[in-house]
């Protein structure tokens, strides 16, 4: 039986790094199992790997080395008489099988010692704003943590919240890990929330269209969706998005907020008292999008759209007056 040729070479690589997952492992060591000349195959990969990995230094494995030390090998074996053909196989073909080998075998060595290693960003006591290797930012609640790696594949890890603003690539899909969670986009704004104690994990989009994995489930997600994934039950569900929504540091998005949702929002982002007079002004629903405005500017706004009045009192707090809607 000839080796099976449709068996993904990347599978192998990952296999002999270590890096295969229970599936993975399983389909090599089937693969190997159905011929013995898969198992010699997959034998002669694993020593050109050794090989690679000690030949490797900061400017990668040296091919030319390697296939020296090859050929001396194989000379030193028909020296001594011990090469022999394969199933009636000419020297000469197995002889190119075995140079195939190494240049495979050169080729995942030169990917993984060139592949780049993970840079990780903590947030403590306050928010952090992060530039990531691709140029999409990202900005990291206090004691949130994340370890990035940019190379063929664009990868984050995550731990706690974050709120991610990705640029677009179509050819290096975004991932981020959070836990039970995957989540991949091309380019989008959204947030992952993931924490290690918390019983659920979210994922929330400004803009565009994100993938969300959890537990066996799958959901594609648009703007102003959200994802709740619940880690006793294993359920992945949708959720609508509330009328009021902060995202990063200071964005703030109102979808048809009353005007109570509003002030109670405000209070929480900016630190402040907000006094609404009257229902009727409290009834007012608000549609609009603050992007780092200070709280004196995003009031005269609302006060401006509803024709209501502005005042500051000795010690900060704010009052909105006026007739209402």
């Amino acid at each position: 039986m000839n080796p099976n040729p449709s068996l993904d070479s990347e599978l192998l690589a990952r296999y002999l790094t270590g890096e295969a997952d229970d599936a993975q492992r399983r389909a090599v060591e089937d693969w190997c199992a159905a011929a013995p000349e898969n198992a010699r195959e997959l034998e002669r990969m694993r020593v050109v790997w050794d090989l690679g990995g000690e030949a490797s230094s900061a400017e990668g494995p040296d091919v030319d080395r390697a296939w020296h030390r090859l050929r001396m090998r194989i000379a030193e074996e028909d020296g001594r008489g011990r090469v022999r053909p394969i199933g009636g196989a000419p020297l000469g073909l197995w002889r190119w099988m075995a140079a195939a080998a190494v240049i495979a075998g050169l080729v995942f060595a030169a990917r993984w010692f060139t592949r780049p290693g993970p840079i990780e960003h903590l947030a403590r006591a306050e928010a952090v704003q992060v530039l990531l290797a691709d140029s999409s930012r990202c900005v990291l609640a206090p004691g949130a943590r994340i370890e990035e790696r940019m190379g063929a594949r664009r990868e984050v890890r995550l731990q706690g919240r974050a709120y991610f603003e990705v640029r677009r690539d179509a050819q290096r899909p975004f991932t981020v890990e959070a836990g039970e969670l995957d989540v991949t986009v091309l380019g989008t704004a959204f947030e992952v929330t993931a924490h290690d104690t918390s019983a659920l994990l979210t994922v929330r989009v400004r803009s565009g269209r994100v993938r969300v994995e959890a537990g066996g489930d799958r959901l594609e997600l648009g703007a102003r969706e959200h994802a709740v994934y619940h880690r006793e039950r294993h359920v992945l569900e949708r959720r609508p998005a509330p009328p009021a929504e902060s995202w990063g540091l200071r964005v703030l998005h109102f979808e048809n907020a009353t005007l109570a949702q509003v002030v109670a929002h405000l209070e929480r982002s900016h630190g402040v008292r907000i006094m609404l007079m009257n229902d009727r002004v409290a009834a007012c629903r608000l549609t609009a999008e603050f992007d780092d405005e200070p709280i004196d500017s995003i009031l005269e706004v609302i006060a401006g759209t509803f024709g209501l009045e502005v005042q500051r009192t000795a010690d900060g707090s704010y009052f909105l007056q006026g007739d209402g809607c």
